[in-house]
């Protein structure tokens, strides 16, 4: 299968907002444990990307904040990746 970057941006757009909806969303819309597990597994699915795989998924993260208008949308996107776990903090 050729790679097509747009493909891989678009999926990480995807796995991105609903994220964002999981993180975002209040007990009366899904229940807390409920939205938490669906955060974990998208931490462990992203944690078994290649170390290659993972900076590149933190090099298109910062391409899409970059783009970004909503500022809490962009910092979200912008500590996708730390907060994934995909990689270390900055200073470290």
């Amino acid at each position: 299968m050729d790679e097509s970057p747009r493909l891989v941006t678009q999926l990480l757009k995807a796995v991105v907002a609903y994220t964002w909806f999981f993180e975002t969303c209040d007990e009366t819309v899904l229940e807390d444990r409920a939205a938490l597990k669906q955060l974990e597994y998208v931490g462990y699915l992203l944690n078994q990307l290649s170390d290659a795989d993972k900076q590149r998924v933190a090099d298109e993260l910062a391409a899409l904040a970059a783009g970004e208008a909503d500022p809490a949308y962009r910092e979200f996107v912008e500590t996708f990746a730390f907060g994934m776990g995909l990689v270390e903090p900055e200073d470290s």
